[in-house]
């Protein structure tokens, strides 16, 4: 499975495109009053504005080749990024997935990740650079009832648990792209933030191409 698309809201267009077009070097695709959008490689990341939201945030990551985590992780410290730690560790290795991430915040406190799947054959011989993000990776959806959740989704989607599942948190899709379903009293890694619901829309393509929209606190599921 392919994320293509993912749309967010936020209140911070303008601090939205300093950090994801200046600093990140992101390829900007849209820009007006109410909406902004970036080429993320394969994927588009792309914003909408919302004077009502506080204190939500999302959980996004992007891929990274293989053999340039490295590398990635001095390029985010170099932009004056701060990388989030836990137990005094800011390198996340997650064996049953075989990947390697690291995670910081956007200026909405969006909890970003950068994730290097070991076992996709992706690696590159360039500098790490805004190309070397090849695709969002994944996007955190909240739900009261996970088991419930999951199960719509596959029925509908065919979309498999990937590396793991459980009552609280199942990863939907595969190393390409994943939707991290989790439950709302489950707090995220490696933070420890409580997850909150917000509107969310999610483009993927895979055996079925679809399109999955939270709207004041529905969850609507599309094929397209």
């Amino acid at each position: 499975m392919k994320i293509t698309e993912v749309l967010l809201n936020t209140h911070r267009l303008d601090a939205m495109k300093a950090f994801y077009g200046s600093l990140l070097g992101l390829e900007v695709l849209e820009e007006n009053a109410s909406r902004l959008s970036f080429r993320a490689g394969e994927s588009v990341l792309a914003f909408q504005e919302d004077s009502n939201m506080e204190d939500e945030f999302y959980h996004v990551a992007f891929a990274i080749p293989t053999n340039k985590f490295i590398e990635a992780k001095q390029w985010v410290i170099d932009r004056g990024i701060s990388l989030i730690s836990s137990t005094k560790e800011d390198e996340f290795l997650f064996e049953s997935w075989n990947a390697t991430a690291l995670y910081f915040y956007d200026p909405d406190y969006n909890l970003i990740e950068f994730i290097a799947h070991h076992s996709l054959d992706n690696a590159v011989d360039e500098a790490f650079g805004p190309r070397a993000l090849l695709r969002i990776s994944e996007i955190g959806l909240p739900v009261d009832n996970v088991p419930e959740f999951c199960q719509t989704i596959t029925e509908v989607f065919q979309l498999d648990s990937w590396g793991g599942a459980g009552p609280q948190f199942t990863p939907l899709g595969d190393a390409e792209g994943l939707l991290i379903v989790i439950d709302k009293q489950r707090p995220w890694f490696p933070d420890d933030r409580m997850p909150r619901e917000y509107n969310t829309k999610v483009l993927i393509k895979g055996t079925y191409p679809a399109s999955l929209s939270l709207q004041n606190g529905l969850y609507e599921l599309k094929s397209i």
